[in-house]
């Protein structure tokens, strides 16, 4: 078998579902015509390798770096691609499902919208959504609008309302900050513990998290901490959590005795970034890599060119590499 085609999507009849161990089984399908061995079926973001075809309804695949056991797929839809087959084999990063074929069209196209979004870090200490403020990006005809989802404390997902329009370079994504956590000094600090009881509904810290304390003008600071300062914390359970002033160190010694409440810790704000679709592909029509940055690189999408070729057949992914 070749070791690509020019098919980012060919003609796939009916469904199929795929077993742990591979075992393709299709409704209405018509896998022996349609489908070659070496061929990819690519369902919920998962490649599998045909590695067989018995009948237009059964099949045997492999998966990533060979695997016969592989991630089952109940019966639905799928893809049919012929890109390269010996990036399921590479250990070093060269998964197949981050490769698409990129016909002439998309490769000029030089606008998008914001296609996903990077959660650099999902913050702490976050008791209700938030809100997403979208400010510039370049050529925008529409702007994005977006919200924050959150889930234990954390900012999980970034849905938008509105993906945008035109845009030639990414936005900022801007979080609102969690709310502070109030608390009584003399009720919720234990001086023999060294914790600090918060209510069931606002404890959304985990070991390791950020924090800030402040207290308010007049008060008096809860022995051991000192006001607008940052911590760790170095235990959590739904209602309690004791703080350290560097990561893996020692609880602080708290102490408190004086009934106030204008005590306050505040979590860190979530930091995210927006991947645009349409914008800086790669050099040349073919197989292309794509790759989505972490860390300092969070948001920026390079596109590297695998097999370079003239044509380009079929349109499996337009969301990732859109036509306009």
């Amino acid at each position: 078998m070749a070791l690509w085609g020019n098919n980012d999507s060919k003609t796939a009849s009916g469904t199929v579902a795929i077993a742990a161990n591979g075992l393709v089984t299709g409704s209405s399908s018509s896998l022996d015509t349609e489908a070659r061995v070496g061929d990819f079926i690519s369902m919920a973001n998962t490649d599998y390798l045909i590695k067989s075809i018995t009948n237009a309804t059964s099949a045997q695949v492999i998966g990533q770096y060979g695997s016969a056991t592989v991630t089952a797929q109940s019966d639905g839809s799928y893809i049919l691609s012929e890109k390269p087959k010996y990036a399921i084999w590479e250990a070093t990063g060269l998964y197949t499902n981050t490769i698409y074929g990129e016909d002439t069209t998309e490769a000029q196209v030089a606008n998008g919208a914001i296609r996903e979004v990077v959660i650099v870090t999902g913050g702490s200490g976050y008791g209700a959504n938030g809100t997403v403020t979208v400010t510039g990006g370049l050529g925008n005809s529409v702007a994005a609008a977006a919200n924050a989802f959150v889930s234990g404390g954390r900012v999980t997902q970034i849905k938008f309302s509105n993906n945008g329009v035109g845009y030639t370079s990414s936005p900022t994504l801007t979080v609102s900050a969690p709310a502070g956590i109030t608390f009584n000094a003399l009720t919720a600090v234990s001086n023999t513990n060294e914790t600090i009881t918060l209510t069931s509904a606002n404890s959304k810290f985990l070991a390791g998290d950020q924090v800030t304390y402040t207290v308010a003008a007049g008060n008096t600071a809860v022995g051991g901490l000192s006001n607008n300062t940052t911590y760790f914390v170095s235990f959590a359970n739904t209602t309690v959590i004791a703080l350290t002033d560097r990561l893996n160190g020692a609880n602080i010694d708290l102490t408190a005795s004086v009934s106030e409440t204008g005590h306050t810790l505040t979590g860190q704000t979530a930091v995210v970034a927006a991947i645009l679709s349409g914008v800086h592909h790669s050099a040349h029509a073919g197989w292309v890599r794509r790759t989505v940055g972490t860390g300092g690189r969070a948001g920026r999408v390079t596109f590297e060119t695998l097999v370079a070729m003239g044509t380009i057949a079929g349109d499996a992914e337009d969301d990732v590499l859109p036509d306009a």
